[in-house]
């Protein structure tokens, strides 16, 4: 009588590559609907309104993945790489918790901290917390160092992930989610030595990054003045500083626009042709 295998030698850890693979497509499946979504909103004149919620492209990829991993079913990229999220420790498959806490993390994580900073600083500049001035300079210093670490932060973890392969993003280490492999072949070796070298070089720019931080000196950090003119926000984003003006004359961020010209070669507030090699960076912002 045969004696059935056990799981744990069944169930093998996915590699780096597949894992990036996966993702990559889901990726371009996600820029695939924010490009018919904005289609749609051009063609029917509401897209002003709807602007800075559908150029950060977080809400497809929350619709995305609802759809696909909140509910147990692989995405287009798991399916695609042979993939399946597991947790690995306990040999079975996550909880819906780790997997929604997961994808939260995953997508809010990062720009969440940093906007828990800029309301920190905000409240420590503000005149009427009766600060003393020691005290101001000291926690915007903290400040100022903590946003800059927090990119860091995710940069080092992203060298682990090439350099070994597990936990794509620091979300899903948190909740303890990971991909194991289930059918299809595996990629070449090479491939992963690759990634390898990649996690190496990229370890070597968290080091460069860190030690230019650490370099700051803090005594010449001082509050920032915060302004409530919305005038100069980014009116895509509403986050960043308008600092790029298009040939008719409006004004948008650096990152914003540019991302919307690769798409739409055209304003986004008057629909007049644009080139990206016609917007225009203004410096003495």
């Amino acid at each position: 009588m045969a004696t059935r295998r056990p799981i744990r030698s069944v169930l093998k850890e996915a590699n780096q590559a597949e894992i990036l693979r996966a993702h990559q497509r889901d990726d371009e499946f996600v820029i695939g609907l924010k490009e018919k979504l904005l289609d749609l909103l051009q063609r029917f004149g509401g897209y002003r309104s709807l602007l800075p919620y559908v150029q950060t492209g977080i809400p497809f990829k929350l619709l995305y993945f609802i759809f696909t991993s909140a509910f147990g079913n692989q995405t287009l990229g798991e399916e695609y790489t042979g993939i399946v999220q597991a947790d690995l420790d306990a040999r079975k498959v996550p909880s819906l918790t780790a997997r929604v806490l997961g994808l939260i993390l995953e997508v809010f994580g990062e720009q969440g901290l940093i906007n828990l900073l800029e309301r920190l600083r905000k409240f420590v500049n503000n005149d009427k917390n009766g600060m003393k001035p020691e005290a101001v300079i000291f926690f915007n210093a903290a400040l100022n160092k903590l946003k800059i670490a927090i990119p860091i932060v995710i940069l080092f973890h992203k060298s682990l992930f090439y350099m070994y392969g597990h936990y794509y993003s620091v979300g899903r280490r948190v909740t303890g989610v990971n991909y194991a492999k289930v059918y299809g072949k595996r990629p070449t070796d090479g491939v992963s030595w690759g990634l390898k070298l990649l996690g190496i070089a990229t370890l070597a720019q968290c080091a460069l990054r860190f030690w230019q931080c650490d370099s700051i000196d803090d005594t010449n950090i001082m509050p920032l003045t915060i302004y409530d003119d919305n005038s100069i926000k980014c009116q895509l984003c509403f986050e960043a500083k308008s600092t790029t003006v298009t040939p008719c004359g409006h004004l948008f961020c650096w990152n914003c626009l540019g991302d919307w010209v690769r798409i739409r070669p055209q304003c986004p507030y008057c629909r007049e042709r644009v080139t990206p090699s016609r917007i225009v960076h203004l410096m003495n912002l």
